[in-house]
This record gives structure tokens, sequence and C-alpha cells, in this order.
């Protein structure tokens, strides 16, 4: 069923489904140039997304901080709560499913995107799931810089379109996230040591780093693994 407004979609009781179909819906209109209302993305309409998504009733992100979303996970980088991002991974599942979204790279469909984060064991798409929802978690938290936080807000925190950030990056490179981590974890670490910062915090973030590191080295060696298989 087919929405004329977000505010419809709500006061029908619409399912997951149908909220996220009309946000689709919006935004391929507005790919194709025409003049559409983005009326989901108040702070009210981005918790009622939550709540259909199935988060907590406190957790309106429309209405919260980068680090209440996301806050900083004992590996060191800020993550969203593995619940939340696994409801989110989900909807956009589902919507590769309902071809929603048809993710590609110069052209190239790329249903699978989500197949590195998806739980394993298990297949989509007729290919291999891996497992790795962590660093799915880490996508989020990075990709909601281009919400409230950072005065430049192109998303107001709304969860789908954060994930749909994180496909287009997917779409460049698998790894982007893993590359990502240890980019950004050695840029902290000089900064730290610009600033002279205690001993403490240099060390927390060079353990961080190494952490980076070996998952970066775990997943490109998972990659050429299945390249030779």
């Amino acid at each position: 069923m087919k929405y004329r407004s977000y505010k419809e979609a709500i006061d029908k009781r619409a399912r997951t489904d149908g909220l996220m179909q009309y946000v689709f819906q919006q935004m391929a209109a507005f790919n194709d140039g025409q003049e559409i209302d983005l009326d989901f993305l108040s702070r009210a309409d981005v918790g009622a997304f939550c709540q259909a998504l199935g988060f907590d009733a406190d957790r309106n992100w429309g209405k919260l901080t980068l680090d209440q979303i996301a806050p900083p996970d004992k590996l060191g980088p800020n993550v969203v709560p593995e619940k939340e991002s696994a409801l989110v991974l989900h909807a956009l599942k589902v919507a590769i499913q309902k071809e929603w979204l048809q993710p590609s790279m110069d052209k190239q469909p790329q249903p699978d995107i989500l197949n590195d984060f998806l739980p394993a064991p298990g297949r989509f798409q007729k290919k291999k799931t891996l497992g790795h929802g962590w660093e799915f978690q880490y996508a989020l938290a990075v990709e909601l810089e281009h919400g409230r936080t950072r005065g430049a807000n192109v998303s107001n925190n709304h969860p789908l379109l954060t994930g749909m950030v994180v496909m287009a990056h997917l779409a460049e490179d698998r790894l982007y996230y893993a590359r990502l981590w240890v980019m950004e974890s050695e840029g902290e670490l000089f900064n730290l040591q610009l600033e002279k910062a205690k001993p403490k915090q240099i060390f927390d973030k060079l353990e961080e780093l190494g952490h980076a590191r070996e998952h970066l080295q775990k997943r490109i060696a998972e990659k050429l693994t299945a390249a030779m298989a």
C-alpha cells in the first residue's frame, strides 16, 4: 500500500515495510528530479520510524547525540548497540529483497552488498554471509557524523538514511570500514602524541590500533581465501 504522506502512514499504523516503502518512494522521486516533501525527517518522524523498527521507547535517534546513540565500545570506537544495528541491517536486507534498494557500482548490481555483516552461517542472494555484525555497528556510528553531531546535518540521525550512507561506501569497497577503523585510529594516535596526551591515553589508543590492524588483516585474508576457492 502506498501512502500520500508520512503522517498518513503513521496514522494508519503502517508496519515497518510500509514506512520504508514511503521513504524509498520519496527518495526515488528526488533522484528523478521531482519536488518532494521530506516529511519523514523531523525528530518526531525519526522517532516514529525508530519505534516501528523495534527500538526501545526512549531511543529516538532524532533526539539523541552521537555518544548517546553509539557509546564507545570496549575496543575503543563508538558503535551502535547490537540490537539496533541488527534491526537496521534487517530493514536494509528487506529493502534489497523487495528491490526498493538496488545497490550497484559502475552499473554492476551488488545485491549481496550486506553479506559480510549478516548473521553467519547463512546465505543471502545465493552467497554466503560472514557475520561481521560488530563492523556494521561501527559503520553506522561513523555515518551518524552526517546527522546532528557535526553541524552538517543531512540525515537528522534517521536510521534508514544512515544505513543507506553505509551502503554507498560499501559499494566502493566491502572493506571500507575495516580500513577506516585503522586509518582513524592512526590519526587519533598521531593527534594524541602532538598534544602530549597522558601516557594512558596514548597506550589505550595504541591498543585500539592493534585491534583495528588485526581485524583488517583477518578481513583481507578472508577475502583472499574466498577469491581463491
